[in-house]
């Protein structure tokens, strides 16, 4: 069977299994075709699949690999040609380092995916990813206020898509800026749009990944309510039925763990931190500076104000150094709060 055959069944595999929701099949059966059109020379059939390829790791929660991907792809000299492609891999990439918690420069290569004129209208799905992005980048930038508007357009984009699955993803987005922006109201609002989209038996892994995110976003603006147990509890589920990584169960520990801190289990929070700590190898820089930041709210409960305090300002600095500046504005007011205390 000759190249160009092996390369076309590969495709439509690739294409099949996305569409069914198998990102790993179509991960593998995207790399095939990715490899075999880079040895015929087939640019555009080269990033049509090593985008595909990109989208199945962001699924599976392979961050580091979705990031090195788009990286690639953003900086490829065979796609400047073409505006879209690169827009859209920008977009993608800014995603993966807001992902990766390295938030000033998400924000920075999200900008200039917004920047590019495109020759022609472009596709609805460029232009939620394009979005969702730049959306994203500003909020945890601490923009949410200007982030709002670009939701809203999110927002009309995703009410005009027939793929529930791209759609469910825009409104969580919209759902994220207007929970940071003190409008709980349209928060849950959107949020509840995005779980109508994004029903289990359509994908199970991003039903956990949105349950997380939701249940992160509500914990976030001081809502630590019966609903965000929930989401916490259908999250650590769907993890456990594909098999989770341990990366997903110890961020999913530091959410119960603040919500513990809310509803007076601040003992029962110090033990889940505890635990989570002696995994901290697991733990990218960025997710550590949240167990530290859960840490000092527990300890701070508690009235171990020295303890709290170590663990707050090594949070505080982590995020700083990362450009994530909301972030750290929320661990500032733990530090003046037990200043404040020892005076």
């Amino acid at each position: 069977m000759d190249n160009s055959v092996d390369q076309m069944l590969n495709e439509y595999r690739a294409r099949l299994h996305w569409d069914r929701r198998e990102y790993k099949a179509a991960l593998g059966h995207a790399t095939a075709a990715a490899g075999e059109a880079l040895i015929k020379e087939d640019i555009t059939g080269y990033w049509r699949m090593t985008l595909l390829l990109a989208e199945c790791q962001m699924e599976l929660g392979l961050i580091q690999e979705f990031a090195t991907s788009t990286k690639a792809l953003s900086e490829s000299s065979a796609l400047q040609g073409d505006q879209a492609m690169v827009a859209r891999a920008k977009a993608l990439y800014s995603r993966a380092l807001e992902s990766l918690g390295h938030i000033g420069e998400s924000l920075v290569v999200a900008q200039e995916a917004a920047a590019i004129e495109l020759n022609e209208p472009s596709d609805t799905v460029d232009e939620i990813e394009m979005l969702h992005g730049l959306v994203a980048a500003l909020a945890e930038s601490d923009k949410a206020s200007e982030a709002w508007p670009h939701a809203l357009r999110l927002a009309a984009l995703a009410g005009q898509q027939d793929d529930q699955h791209i759609a469910g993803k825009a409104y969580w987005a919209v759902g994220n800026v207007a929970f940071l922006n003190g409008d709980a109201e349209n928060g849950i609002r959107y949020h509840k749009l995005a779980a109508e989209n994004l029903a289990p038996d359509n994908d199970v892994n991003t039903w956990a990944f949105f349950n997380k995110g939701s249940a992160q976003a509500r914990l976030s603006a001081g809502i630590a309510d019966q609903e965000t147990l929930e989401c916490i509890e259908r999250a650590e589920l769907a993890n456990s039925v594909t098999g989770g990584s341990p990366l997903m169960e110890l961020e999913l520990s530091t959410a119960r763990a603040q919500w513990l801190v809310s509803n007076n289990g601040a003992e029962e929070a110090v033990a889940c931190v505890q635990q989570i700590l002696d995994q901290r190898e697991l733990l990218p820089e960025h997710l550590l500076a949240d167990v530290e930041y859960v840490a000092a709210l527990a300890l701070h409960e508690l009235g171990r104000n020295d303890e709290a305090l170590a663990a707050a300002v090594h949070s505080e600095k982590v995020f700083i150094a990362h450009g994530g500046r909301r972030r750290a504005l929320e661990v500032r007011s733990i530090i003046d709060s037990i200043n404040a205390g020892s005076h």
